[in-house]
């Protein structure tokens, strides 16, 4: 077994099957990459090798773009069959553990272990001081290879998912709030928000600091282009207390304008408001719908958002996944 630095544009096309045909469980098809995703990874990548040119001019003026995709791919019989991908949060010190797999032939041989030393030793070279990852609560094997190597459970995230969504009513806005659009050049906002919301548990790993918000200029010019090339339409939203003007929730929707592929909504809420919850995922179920009707809808919550999910819930999204928070003081 050969095991090597992921190389772009060149890995690109070969991991898109890869990680479609690694990330499947009959025993649990929930857990699956379901048909929908596969689509949509083939065309996020595709759509990635077309603007890779830029990509590489964006990460000589910001050097940090430099560590959005790295890690290792091991090779065998001529053919990727495990990878591990890691990537710098923003510009902090803290790294994500994004995908881990291994196509199922070739399991139990050590090269999920080590991908993962692999790719441990090289965020210590690029000074990175923790790091996180998901895994599926109820994938045993996986759960005790990451705590063998030092993570520990933190926090957890639940997948959601609506199929064949209607158009919903939306709930009123409560009084005394106000909805407006959210600039992707506002970083301070998304910074103070979370950092009045996010409990102390939860940022041991993932830092709530001005380094994951603000991004630099190039990264919030070519994500607009990215959407484009993609056909995703793209929002996100503030709400504010009228009083003081203070922001108490985001919220986003990513509709895809293709037909194909999967809609993505997503709320961040101050628990101290809970009565904002239905109108805000309503609020965002009715935009995605509406500029992409039929496609399945997901959205993430995490554990400490339970009106979130009550919300979610009460508009016909059933939870699909639970994946467990697992982090790493390197």
């Amino acid at each position: 077994m050969e095991l090597r630095t992921l190389e772009w544009p060149r890995d690109l096309t070969p991991l898109g099957e890869m990680i479609c045909n690694t990330f499947q469980y009959p025993e649990n098809p929930e857990w699956s990459v379901q048909t929908d995703e596969k689509e949509q990874i083939s065309h996020m990548l595709k759509s990635f090798r077309r603007i890779w040119p830029l990509m590489r001019v964006a990460q000589i003026l910001a050097p940090s773009l430099r560590d959005m995709f790295r890690g290792y791919v091991a090779i065998e019989d001529g053919k990727i069959v495990g990878v591990t991908i890691v990537q710098r949060h923003g510009t902090t010190s803290a790294w994500l553990v994004g995908t881990v797999g291994v196509l199922p032939g070739y399991r139990r041989r050590g090269i999920a272990r080590a991908a993962i030393e692999k790719s441990l030793a090289l965020m210590r070279q690029r000074g990175a001081e923790k790091t996180w990852l998901g895994v599926i609560n109820g994938n045993t094997p996986a759960q005790r290879l990451y705590e063998s190597l030092g993570f520990e459970v933190y926090d957890a995230i639940a997948d959601y998912s609506l199929s064949n969504p209607a158009l919903p009513s939306v709930s009123p806005l409560p009084p005394g709030f106000s909805v407006s659009r959210l600039p992707r050049s506002d970083w301070r906002t998304r910074l103070t928000l979370e950092e009045r919301i996010v409990p102390e548990e939860a940022r041991q790993f993932e830092p709530v600091e001005k380094g994951r918000f603000r991004h630099p200029l190039v990264l919030r010019l070519l994500v607009p282009l990215l959407n484009l090339v993609q056909r995703e339409k793209e929002e996100e939203f503030v709400v504010r207390d009228v009083s003081d003007g203070h922001a108490v929730a985001r919220c986003k929707y990513s509709a895809s304008t293709r037909g194909k592929g999967i809609n993505s909504i997503s709320v961040r809420l101050d628990p101290a408001y809970p009565e904002l919850a239905e109108h805000l995922v309503g609020l965002m179920l009715h935009n995605v719908v509406s500029r992409s009707p039929k496609l399945r809808v997901e959205i993430q919550i995490p554990r400490w958002m339970p009106v979130v999910a009550e919300a979610a819930e009460s508009l016909k999204f059933e939870k699909r996944v639970e994946y467990l928070k697992m982090g790493l003081v390197l």
